[in-house]
């Protein structure tokens, strides 16, 4: 069985960062991204998932993948040989008009599809083309297979419902589950 928490650091080019997790939590979320909408993200994802999450990052230019590495690195940490899990997780969510589905896999196979876009530039003082540099270093990181699809008219809805689905399906995939690895190769 998997030790439930872990910690990782990121550096992203100049950027560093660092994130603690534990799955066993209950939401608490301590988020310090330099943006208070890429906060307010992560405490989502946090509060879905139902777990512990503190994640902070440095300035500059590469700040979120930096801690999309940290958040990867910490679920790959509190997993450690996957031992236990579920493995897969997928989740729905809607918000008024918009709606996000995630589907993924604790694989040890890092691969991310994002399909869906977003209106304006920013939500607030998040760059909206940020949110694939982030999930793909949490995903590469956390060595991770994730496939998003989202539409809706309201960038915010359609970017919260991301994450809430992600904090979803993590909880789901990283569940207790069978004894043992579940593989065929009795690896990941």
């Amino acid at each position: 069985m998997a030790k439930r928490k872990g910690k990782g650091k990121g550096l992203y080019r100049d950027c560093r960062a660092r994130a603690a997790i534990d799955l066993g939590g209950s939401g608490r979320t301590e988020a310090a991204s330099g943006s208070g909408f890429l906060d307010h993200m992560l405490t989502s994802l946090a509060r879905t998932a139902n777990m512990d999450l503190m994640a902070e990052a440095e300035e500059g230019f590469w700040r979120v993948q930096a801690l999309g590495e940290a958040i990867g690195l910490a679920l790959d940490d509190a997993l450690e040989d996957r031992s236990g899990i579920c493995r897969y997780g997928s989740a729905s969510v809607p918000m008024d008009e918009a709606l996000a589905d995630v589907a993924l896999d604790f694989s040890g196979r890092p691969y991310l599809i994002l399909s869906g876009e977003f209106r304006g530039e920013k939500i607030g003082d998040f760059e909206v083309l940020l949110l694939g540099p982030f999930l793909e270093a949490l995903s590469t990181a956390a060595r991770l297979t994730v496939h998003i699809r989202f539409y809706g008219k309201n960038d915010h809805h359609k970017m919260e419902c991301i994450f809430k689905a992600l904090g979803l399906a993590l909880r789901q995939a990283a569940a207790e589950g069978e004894r043992g690895i579940l593989s065929t190769k009795g690896v990941i």
